[in-house]
This record gives C-alpha cells, structure tokens and sequence, in this order.
C-alpha cells in the first residue's frame, strides 16, 4: 500500500508538467501564427505585425512603407534645393554690383563709360535697396546723372548684363552752339540745357562776343542765359526752314542777340525778354518777305512784338 501510493504520487506530478508544457508550448504557438497575422521570417516575440519599422527583419510591406518615406523626404530636399538654387540665381540676376554703360548714340570709342559707372555706383550706395533691379528708381536715377553729369539727356534702356551686372543705356545731349566762358568750353543743346563735356562734333553754331564784357565766374549766369536763348532759337529757326551759322552778342549789351542766317548778309536782331518763338516766327516772315521783293537790308529787328523792322 505505501509503496503503490507513494508510485502514483511519483507520476502525477511528471504527467501535470508534460501537460502544462505542452499548453505552454500551444500557446507560444498560438501568438507567433495567429490567424491574420504577416508572417515576417522571425521567430522573435518582438516582431509582432507588418507595421513593426523597428524590428530586425521587416515585412516586404514595412520595407515598401519605409522606402516610400524616404523617397518622400529625398524629394522634399530636392525641392527645397532646387528652389533655394533658383531663387539665389535670380537674386544674382537681379543684383547690382557692377554697371555696363553704353550708349545708343555715342559710339564706343568716344564714351568714357568710366565717368557713368562711378556716378551709378555713388547712387546705389547711397540707396542699397536699389541695388536689385525691379526696385530701381529710374527717374531718381537720371535726375541724379543730369545733376552731376548735364551731357546726359536720358536713359534708353536699364536690363541685365549678366550676373550681379547691369546695363545701363544712355542717351547724350547733342550740341547745336558753343561758348568759351572763363576760358571752359560751354555747350547748349536744342533744349537749351548747358553743359561741358560734348561726345559729337563741334557745333556749327559759335557764340561771339561783342559786348566788351569781361567772361569771369561772376557772369557766368548771365553767359548761361545767353547760351540757352541760343538753343532754343537754333532749333526754332530750324523748325521754320531756317539755319543759323552765328551768333553775336551786341556791344554794351546783355539784353540782346544778334543772328546771322545761312545765305543771308544782314543780322536779325532778338531780345532776351521776349519768347523766342515769337521772334523767329516774325523773322521767317520778313525774310520771306525781303527774299520776294529781293532786298537786303542792313538788318531785320523783331524786338517788338508783333513788328519787324529792316534798315536798308
């Protein structure tokens, strides 16, 4: 009786541990082959599913998720590259750090380009916003030029010259008389804006001066006003079929103008204190007068408004 019991309380207990090995082993078996579950190549309890990225060994759907991530942040980089690229291309496009001066009726050869390149160059230092192209103040700028720089009429054209250059196109005053004023050589254009450095041919058109009044800086003013009456009534004269080779100030004068048209032996006598329009006007209709009646007088005074006088 002992020894029988103590043989079956031998072999419960080994029977109990098979038994709950083998439950243990079912339910291991249970949690790595679960119905609806990836299958990933793994036997470790940590991959648990096709969404696990942190794993050893990944499901090809995990990889795919991985490489679809990553395409994304590489092509996110490329973006942000390209664009960072073409916005830095078009900031050095647009930049201004050295000029290109040319101009559209001076030739090459004559153009002192340098003289235009140092007065751009103190303008945009002075206003650094400018120095990118579309906020380029191009009135403020040719005010600029014409201040330090009168031989300049206008800007033809501003455009790109290639990276941080710009090209700037400028149109010069053209001369049509000349003064010598305190021993400096003045010009005045069809406008009658003076000024002292002349890219063209001398004029045809010279002032002299009769007057017998010492040419100093104090005069200078007044030699200006004269040099700008010139102007204006060369090309108002032109404008009428009518071309001056020479103008004369008077003697003891300097409120009066004498010119002498080509083809024609006699002056014709303006004053500065009336409208230059209106002289020539009265000085085409004598001298169409006097050529019809084919006379030639001494000169032609149209001084007055309204009159035109000659003395035979």
């Amino acid at each position: 009786m002992w020894g029988r019991a103590k043989k079956k309380h031998d072999i419960a207990p080994r029977r109990r541990r098979t038994q709950e090995s083998e439950r243990s082993r079912q339910t291991e078996d249970t949690n790595l082959f679960r119905r609806n579950r990836t299958l990933v190549g793994s036997i470790s309890p940590l991959v648990r599913s096709a969404s696990e990225l942190n794993a050893h060994m990944k499901s090809p759907r995990a990889h795919t998720h991985h490489l679809v991530r990553h395409r994304r942040h590489l092509g996110a980089l490329f973006l942000l590259f390209f664009a960072s690229a073409l916005f830095l291309l078009w900031f050095l496009y647009e930049f201004t750090a050295a000029t290109l001066v040319t101009s559209s009726n001076v030739d090459s050869s004559r153009l002192e380009a340098e003289r235009y390149q140092k007065t751009i160059a103190d303008y945009i230092s002075n206003r650094p916003l400018e120095r990118l192209r579309p906020l380029l103040n191009e009135e403020q700028l040719l005010n600029y030029l014409r201040q330090t720089r009168p031989e300049v009429k206008a800007l033809a054209d501003i455009g790109p010259g290639g990276l941080a250059t710009t090209t700037v196109d400028i149109t010069f005053r053209q001369p049509v008389a000349s003064w010598v004023i305190d021993s400096r050589q003045f010009y005045v254009d069809k406008n009658g804006v003076l000024f002292q450095h002349n890219y063209f041919d001398e004029p045809k058109v010279k002032v002299v001066d009769n007057s017998g009044i010492p040419q100093s800086a104090a005069t200078t003013i007044a030699s200006s006003r004269f040099l700008q009456f010139v102007g204006l009534a060369v090309d108002a004269a032109r404008t009428f079929g009518l071309e001056v080779d020479r103008a004369t100030i008077p003697r003891n004068t300097t409120r009066q103008l004498e010119l002498r048209l080509s083809g024609r032996a006699y002056p014709i006598k303006l004053s500065l204190d009336r409208p230059i329009g209106e002289q020539i006007e009265d000085t085409k209709q004598a001298v169409s007068y006097l050529d019809a009646k084919n006379i030639t007088p001494k000169y032609i005074d149209v001084r007055i408004s309204g009159r035109a006088y000659y003395k035979l």
